[in-house]
């Protein structure tokens, strides 16, 4: 036992870490501290959310192949209701990670996963049709059979998507509310912070398109970044003004300490 004894023994001394008002970092430096502390639990929690985006891109790309819109529509519909839980759960863990809010990958996920479950299916069908519906409208401009505004139409329609979705994610696992007011909050937070929502569903569809340009050997990048790379990314982007807007982390911790009084 004394080898072992003497291995341990400096473990009890504080390390540098960092101070308690040292301001938090910004930028990609912001984005590497926060994802390398926590990166075990983002991957996993990512790996499952792709899982879960799996049967939304296994119907819609056979409904895609038949070429009748409301299959894909429907499909599109029944994937996100499958994909919603694990994305909201994901999604608890990144803004946990940003507001440097200590966890346990699995137990908090498991418990995000359950509490966002209700609210967030109709949500969930809500996008995934209308992705679904994009990408009807992309197969039949490349067909032929849309003209210049159609392609126009596609474009903006998927930018709207990926700006208000990290904005729903944020509130289905953050807050308990209606549909409509999550909705009327993600519209007025995307356009009250314009250039960051731009700037946040670039970097999703952005990486989208990348794994979709260089396949299949950029599929070890689809398999490593999954689906948390590109949403830590998007979080980060908005996160401040979010933040800012909403008195984000005040509300959060008061709701914290009011679960463990009334516990």
């Amino acid at each position: 036992m004394g080898f072992f004894n003497k291995l341990w023994e400096h473990t009890h001394q504080p390390g540098p870490g960092v101070e308690a008002d040292e301001p938090r970092k910004k930028g990609l430096l912001r984005l590497w501290e926060v994802c390398t502390r926590d990166l075990s639990g983002f991957f996993w929690a990512g790996l499952l959310a792709l899982l879960g985006l799996a049967p939304w891109m296994v119907l819609v790309g056979l409904m895609q192949a038949v070429g009748a819109l409301v299959p894909v529509v429907l499909a599109g519909a029944l994937g996100g209701v499958i994909a919603a839980p694990e994305l909201c759960a994901l999604s608890d863990l990144l803004l946990r990670g940003l507001r440097d809010e200590p966890f346990y990958w699995w137990s908090t996920w498991r418990k995000a996963w359950k509490g966002s479950l209700r609210a967030c299916l109709l949500p969930g069908a809500l996008l995934g049709l209308l992705v679904a519906l994009d990408l009807w409208a992309a197969q039949a401009f490349l067909a032929g059979q849309m003209g210049q505004g159609g392609l126009w139409a596609v474009f903006v329609g998927l930018l709207l998507v990926a700006g208000l979705f990290p904005y729903l994610c944020a509130q289905l696992v953050l807050f308990d509310q209606s549909l409509g007011r999550t909705l009327k909050n993600s519209v007025l937070l995307f356009l009250a912070s314009l250039p960051r929502s731009l700037g946040a569903a670039a970097i999703l569809l952005g990486y989208l398109a990348l794994i979709s340009l260089f396949a299949p050997a950029s599929y070890v990048v689809a398999v490593l970044g999954n689906v948390w790379l590109p949403l830590a990314a998007a979080f980060l982007m908005i996160y401040q003004p979010m933040e800012k807007i909403l008195d984000l982390e005040n509300q959060v911790h008061a709701a914290q300490e009011a679960r463990r009084s009334g516990s």
